[in-house]
């Protein structure tokens, strides 16, 4: 998976942006009082912005794992596989409220 820091716009807003795959995705994530990163929407090419489906919700990421993400991003490290393994899974895991077939087109998850 390819990952850049992207700032954020102030027309989607959030704390983190992510450019994926040669910027044909783009991750908003916010974070909870608990310190756990989530997604906020997520866009495709192709497919357009994906707004979580609030009666499935959105799961969070785990608060260890969004400490490692978060340093990364701060840092530009980007090229840790760490970041990315974090990112699929947490997309796996909320694969039904995110698109699913979205995100196994841009390689993002395993089909």
């Amino acid at each position: 998976m390819k990952i850049r820091n992207f700032e954020p716009m102030p027309t989607r807003p959030c704390k983190y942006c992510l450019a994926l795959q040669d910027d044909s995705v783009f991750v908003d994530l916010n974070i909870t009082e608990n310190g756990c990163l989530y997604i906020v929407r997520i866009s495709f090419d192709g497919y357009g912005c994906c707004y979580p489906d609030t009666e499935i919700g959105i799961g969070k990421i785990a608060f260890e794992e969004s400490a490692l993400l978060i340093s990364i991003i701060k840092n530009g490290s980007f090229h840790e596989s760490k970041a990315s393994e974090i990112l699929s899974r947490y997309f796996k895991e909320n694969e039904a409220t995110l698109w699913g077939d979205a995100l196994k087109d841009h390689e993002l998850i395993s089909a």
